[in-house]
């Protein structure tokens, strides 16, 4: 029984980020997958044959230096089962911690030279990484990849690039989990005049990336967005997805500024939208912090007091609250510190939108179609495999439609998939997003995701929270609880 780790685990950051985002990852990873305390050194006699009873006078002799062997792949297997019983392990895990790659090749401001740049520079890395370890003699036969935010899209163009030049023939893709990943883009959804303003001015102030995340660009010769490409079941981007045999996403229903929930959790709908109005089911051990996707919300009974069941990061003042400091402080904060902030975010964007486009134009000008996108093949899929599928996801209904819209909605979106109960019924109207948002969100559920809604109520930045990007910051320890419930109860070794 080889005990020796064969899997490589792969996190991907996201805009802006750098490696020191996954510090609280690694260090809890290390914490969940340390095997001292699994196959240690057991003395024996000399004699093999011959064994001593405990307390004899030959066993008292502390001496005598004794031989050592490993425990027996027995004794071995039910320490792992104990581990994995206590929390310390992850769920079915066999092996030693993985090998673990934090990407590094987009940190900072090459986040805004677009996915597919950022997407083929990470494949490199994890070609790279594999050509290293098989150099050094370590055989890597599975790998999982996690994806934080904008990390999660790259991922998900990167390992088309992997299933296209045969990496997956090589090594067997396991666990595919994004952390608050856009997976529908950042477009936000309705047509008043704000939204109408973000949708138009957000896009321009942060380049290529930017452009692909409104869907605005026209990628490469196809006249698409590039993510409807993502989404495309024809795609190697879709059908590399597929090979994943575990699917989980973590989305924040509140308090996230960058990923909504309807967009990191791939819904038609936002059930969370005003959380004053129904009371949060979580789900056992990791309560007030991870929702129960069977059972997500249920309408408050007449006469109960909100405040008593929900701990809300929405907005709105409780009882006792003072107005008048935050009328002044929403005064102080609309007309003097956010025009500096917008003011010195604007100036920034427009020189590293200078720099991206410099250095996309030397990219694509030196590569010479090695990643062109004229040279992805699209797949017909199996009917009868896409079949299975839609037919299997079809068979939950969103707990989130009213019945008018059951009808339409029923096979395309398995958003919060789990079993109908009328009791906690709660109609919830699909949002308005494009039609483009829509097919996407219908392609994207025919993957068997997990799905996970996250509620981060003591800060205010639940984007960063959610893997406890910054470990010195208030209010991050609720993004330990998210990362527990991902070693030990979703990650796969």
């Amino acid at each position: 029984m080889d005990h020796r780790s064969d899997h490589l685990l792969v996190l991907i950051h996201g805009l802006w980020g750098n490696v020191s985002h996954f510090d609280y990852v690694c260090r809890a990873i290390d914490q969940y997958y340390t095997f001292d305390d699994i196959a240690p050194q057991v003395t024996a006699d000399n004699d093999a044959s011959t064994t001593e009873p405990a307390g004899s006078p030959s066993s008292d002799s502390s001496n005598d230096v004794k031989p050592q062997k490993q425990l027996s792949d027995e004794e071995i297997r039910r320490r792992i089962e104990s581990l994995c019983e206590s929390g310390k392990l992850a769920k079915n895990s066999k092996y030693r911690k993985p090998y673990v790659l934090v990407t590094r090749s987009n940190e900072g401001y090459l986040t805004y030279d677009g996915i597919d740049m950022c997407g083929e520079k990470v494949a490199l890395e994890i070609e790279q990484a594999l050509d290293n370890y098989e150099r050094q003699g370590i055989r890597i036969n599975k790998i999982s990849i996690t994806g934080y935010s904008l990390g999660g899209l790259m991922a998900r163009y990167a390992i088309g690039l992997l299933y296209q030049r045969g990496i997956f023939k090589k090594v067997t893709p396991v666990n595919f989990t994004t952390f608050c990943t856009p997976h529908i883009g950042v477009r936000a959804p309705g047509k008043g005049l704000p939204t109408t303003i973000f949708n138009t001015c957000i896009p321009r102030t942060f380049s290529a990336t930017g452009r692909q995340l409104f869907q605005i660009d026209k990628f490469s010769t196809f006249d698409r967005p590039l993510m409807s490409l993502l989404a495309d079941k024809s795609s190697i981007f879709y059908h590399a997805l597929l090979l994943f045999s575990n699917h989980a996403l973590y989305a924040n229903i509140v308090n996230d500024r960058r990923t909504s929930w309807f967009t990191a959790g791939i819904s038609h709908t936002d059930p969370f939208v005003d959380l004053h109005n129904v009371s949060v089911n979580y789900l056992p051990g990791y309560e007030p912090t991870l929702v129960d996707v069977t059972n997500p919300i249920s309408p408050i009974l007449r006469g109960q007091d909100p405040d008593m069941n929900l701990v809300s990061g929405t907005s709105g003042l409780r009882a006792g609250v003072s107005v008048l400091p935050a009328f002044f402080m929403t005064l102080l904060n609309l007309f003097i510190i956010s025009p500096i902030y917008v003011l010195a975010y604007l100036i920034s964007a427009a020189i590293q939108t200078f720099y991206s486009s410099r250095r996309l134009r030397e990219f694509h000008s030196k590569r010479k179609g090695r990643y062109g996108m004229d040279e992805f093949r699209f797949l017909n899929i199996d009917e009868q495999i896409e079949d299975v599928v839609d037919t299997v996801l079809g068979d939950f209904i969103p707990y989130s439609m009213s019945h008018s819209h059951v009808d339409e909605l029923m096979s395309e979106d398995n958003s919060l998939a789990g079993t109908f109960d009328e009791k906690n019924y709660y109609h919830v109207p699909p949002l308005e997003i494009t039609d483009l948002q829509s097919k996407m969100i219908q392609s994207l559920n025919t993957v068997p995701w997990k799905k996970f809604p996250v509620h981060i109520t003591k800060t205010k930045a639940a984007h960063a929270a959610v893997i406890v990007r910054h470990m010195d910051w208030k209010g991050m320890e609720e993004g330990e609880v998210v990362i527990r419930h991902w070693l030990s109860e979703v990650l796969v070794m």
